[in-house]
């Protein structure tokens, strides 16, 4: 299995054990408004969703399937997605507009969930805005186009 951590953070500002030394950066929805603009956000929360359906696409995988998935209440109720969630369980085959509506709630800490194909593919999160992508075979293209968003793509 091929593994990349994806993320927003150059690898160059890591110290010898990887931790990541900017302090400056923001590595939360809640920080919206005071670290990151609210356009810097969202476009660089649209690029995490798209490097998700850009391996799905190399890959030829159209669904994946919800293998975890944890609900913080509170979050669900200030975010008004009650309605979508409870469509959700463990085991459900998920289409490539649900896939991205889980990416979204799962980056603006709503959710925390694990999705994959089989043995082709997962993607699931870490905290910080931490990605991470399995695939059965490498994917030089995806890779190319994710980091040409200027996303980081590490192999983990």
């Amino acid at each position: 299995m091929f593994s990349w951590r994806i993320t927003k953070y150059n690898p160059k500002n890591r110290d010898v054990k990887g931790c990541y030394l900017d302090k400056k950066e923001w590595t939360c929805f809640s920080e919206v408004g005071t670290k990151v603009s609210k356009e810097d956000y969202i476009r660089t929360e649209s690029d995490y969703i798209n490097a998700i359906t850009t391996f799905m696409d190399e890959l030829g995988v159209n669904k994946l399937y919800l293998n975890a998935l944890e609900m913080w209440s509170d979050e669900v109720k200030s975010q008004n997605v009650s309605p979508f969630l409870s469509k959700m369980w463990v085991g459900k085959p998920i289409s490539a507009q649900e896939i991205k509506e889980l990416a979204k709630l799962t980056l603006r800490n709503v959710i925390w969930c694990k999705l994959s194909c089989k043995n082709k593919f997962f993607v699931h999160f870490g905290y910080d805005y931490y990605m991470y992508i399995g695939t059965n075979r490498d994917s030089p293209n995806a890779r190319k186009k994710i980091e040409a968003t200027g996303l980081y793509v590490e192999e983990f």
